[in-house]
């Protein structure tokens, strides 16, 4: 079995295999684990339109997992993502992330397509007259949460895709926030009042198996003891 492998087994084989990863893992990891994946969420989750710098990707990634937001999409134009591990702090092992790249999978039609086929909304930051204040949108909607380049923003045509494009209220001179700040302050909105609207977080029974036996996997020594 490989390290993906074990995705196809039945619920009753991945519970049998998390309980022998256990075996690898001290209490206070298991515990640790626990307390974590409860506090995970699929309601929303952040997309990543061409980040022009590995530091500000790797910023938000962990903006995502300080929020429990436990999906990531970020669409690489140009092929230079790489995670900064010194800025992430390490959460691209706890994330559930996808690449998706111009090259070898179609450019952001395609990619949003894959979003929204998720169920999510699609919610598109920008400097626009058409962009709704964050304060307007229903929490309770599922979304994903785009943000475009540290440059230029999101992309004309990602922004024509988008269920909402939507914006950071001011009162101040400026018209935007750096794009790490502006994730911070979004992510958290949206996350508070999608908890105050009744939506609770944790994953579903299999959702959080598979979870917990990725970061599992990330963790114990020799992971392919267990899945050799």
């Amino acid at each position: 079995m490989t390290t993906t492998d074990w995705m196809t087994l039945d619920i009753s084989e991945k519970r049998k295999l998390y309980k022998e990863l256990c075996t690898g893992l001290t209490a206070h990891k298991q515990s640790l684990f626990k307390t974590k994946v409860a506090n995970r969420t699929r309601h929303f989750a952040l997309g990543l339109e061409d980040m022009m710098k590995t530091q500000n990707a790797s910023a938000l990634m962990r903006t995502a997992d300080a929020f429990g937001v436990h999906r990531v999409d970020i669409y690489d134009k140009n092929e230079r993502f790489n995670v900064a591990s010194g800025i992430s702090k390490g959460v691209e092992k706890w994330l559930d992330t996808t690449f998706f790249n111009t090259y070898n999978d179609g450019n952001q039609e395609e990619w949003a397509r894959q979003l929204k086929a998720s169920g999510r909304k699609l919610y598109v930051t920008a400097v626009d007259p058409r962009a709704r204040p964050i304060t307007a949108l229903d929490p309770s909607l599922s979304a994903t949460i785009c943000f475009g380049n540290e440059h230029e923003g999101a992309s004309d045509l990602l922004q024509s895709l988008a269920d909402e494009l939507i914006y950071i209220p001011m009162q101040g001179f400026v018209e935007s926030f750096n794009v790490s700040v502006s994730c911070g302050i979004v992510l958290h909105h949206l996350t508070h009042h999608m908890q105050l609207a009744g939506i609770k977080r944790g994953l579903n029974e299999e959702d959080e198996l598979n979870t917990l036996i990725q970061w599992s996997l990330r963790t114990v020594s020799n992971p392919h003891q267990y899945i050799g």
